[in-house]
């Protein structure tokens, strides 16, 4: 059992390393691709690149939409002014929209400027709509879901997520195996069972002695002084015999 936890500890120790070391290559490939693809995540997200139309203040477009798209308009961070932006379907029914929420991040283009969102619609229908910019803003409106599926299918973006989503778990368990491993090898070091064996663990060399006389200390010493006492009292013993045969 002793043998058994050395040989668990000294293993779990190996394999704590080789999945350090591996999630290390994951990480490190996470953040490389992350420099190397955010140019192109953030230029698919860009509203003045990626737009399906750009509204002026006071003007309108005419736009074709798809069923259960979800389509945001924004503009410029940091304008006070109410949106006005209506959507009118070919009907003439207005689609109404819900307006931006706390999980609605604000986003940064290319060249730094954040838009915010003012309006979403979703579950639209496969027709031809017509945009209404009532305010004093310039809006654009993005397709959100076919952005999502741009970015998500980005080699750059795979790689992120591999690197990541794999290194992060693998770091876990890495350092799990070694603090583990690591308290099972120490704790079996130098045990002696009472079968009279002795394990002596130096490094990676396990010795297992069965021999009383080939026991390290402190066994050794405890033995020299069982021995030196009876050569001691036999010494005795023959001195009063001696005395005994001068008189």
């Amino acid at each position: 059992e002793v043998v058994l936890g050395i040989v668990v500890g000294g293993s779990l120790l190996k394999i704590g390393k080789w999945l350090t070391a591996l999630s290390l290559v994951f990480l490190l490939m996470g953040t490389l691709s992350y420099f190397y693809a955010e140019d192109d995540m953030i230029e698919i997200l860009d509203p003045e690149i990626t737009n399906l139309a750009e509204l002026a203040p006071n003007t309108s477009q005419s736009i074709e939409l798809e069923k259960m798209g979800l389509y945001v308009a924004l503009r410029i961070e940091g304008d006070n002014t109410l949106p006005e932006l209506k959507m009118i379907n070919s009907s003439g029914k207005e689609i109404e929209g819900r307006d931006a929420v706390w999980y609605d991040w604000p986003r940064t283009g290319t060249d730094g400027i954040v838009y915010e969102t003012v309006k979403v619609f979703q579950n639209t229908e496969n027709e031809e709509y017509i945009l209404y910019n009532e305010g004093n803003t310039t809006l654009w409106l993005i397709d959100e879901t076919s952005n999502q599926i741009a970015v998500i299918s980005d080699p750059g973006f795979i790689a992120i997520s591999c690197g990541f989503c794999i290194g992060i778990p693998l770091a876990m368990l890495g350092f799990m195996s070694l603090i583990i491993g690591w308290r099972r090898k120490s704790k079996n070091q130098d045990i002696s069972l009472h079968n009279e064996l002795y394990i002596n663990k130096k490094g990676e060399e396990i010795k297992i002695v069965s021999n009383i006389e080939n026991i390290p200390d402190p066994f050794m010493k405890s033995n020299d002084f069982v021995t030196h006492k009876k050569i001691n009292i036999e010494k005795k013993d023959t001195f009063w015999e001696d005395w005994d045969n001068q008189e």
